[in-house]
């Protein structure tokens, strides 16, 4: 054996030496107490790194909320007679009031939404369809027999559609807005001209 010391390796000769029965002590930088490689941390020592990585949210019933509400409207009002203008609020809050669902911020949140979404179109396709109704039994009440017999009707008519027609469009814009949101993991409000906050998350 050399008696040649190569740096690295423990102690020079002559150097201080550790007393019998305590703890070998490691490379320079590692961790103390450690098992003598660089690096090598003790057991039961928290590790460095990212940490705790955050939940993912629940996006799939939070988009379904939106989709959902969406699909009622549209499809809904379509297949239904206009039915489908009506419940657009069923089914997000019966998604917000499953057992699964209710303790889950994320999904409450996004469903709520919905929900006020669904609620706002129903009371604006309940309003367009009197005021469709008004005017046209106002117009029949007070014309006369050729204002009757012309084309005077279908512009109260005409107008009342296209601006519920308008503000439809654009709740279906805001409506897929929001799926897109939930399905990326994002919070997201509705206008308030589209869903009137009436329910609370």
């Amino acid at each position: 054996m050399s008696d040649h010391y190569q740096p690295g390796y423990g102690p020079p000769p002559g150097g201080p030496q550790q007393p019998y029965g305590t703890p070998q002590q490691g490379w320079p930088g590692a961790a103390p107490g450690g098992y003598g490689y660089p690096g090598t941390p003790q057991p039961g020592t928290p590790q460095p790194g990212y940490g705790a990585q955050p939940p993912q949210p629940s996006s799939g019933p939070a988009m379904w909320s939106h989709l959902g509400a969406l699909l009622t409207v549209t499809a809904g009002t379509m297949m239904c007679c206009g039915l489908g203008a009506f419940l657009g609020w069923i089914y997000p809050l019966s998604l917000r009031g499953n057992d699964r669902h209710k303790h889950d911020p994320y999904i409450r949140h996004h469903a709520t939404q919905a929900v006020n979404y669904g609620i706002t179109q129903a009371i604006m396709a309940a309003l367009g369809l009197v005021l469709y109704v008004a005017s046209a039994l106002i117009f029949a009440a007070a014309a006369t027999e050729e204002q009757r017999n012309s084309s005077g009707l279908a512009v109260p008519l005409v107008t009342v559609i296209v601006i519920f027609g308008a503000y439809a469009l654009s709740g279906v814009v805001c409506a897929v807005i929001g799926t897109v949101k939930a399905t990326r993991g994002e919070l997201w409000t509705y206008p308030r001209l589209i869903a009137w906050p009436l329910s609370k998350g």
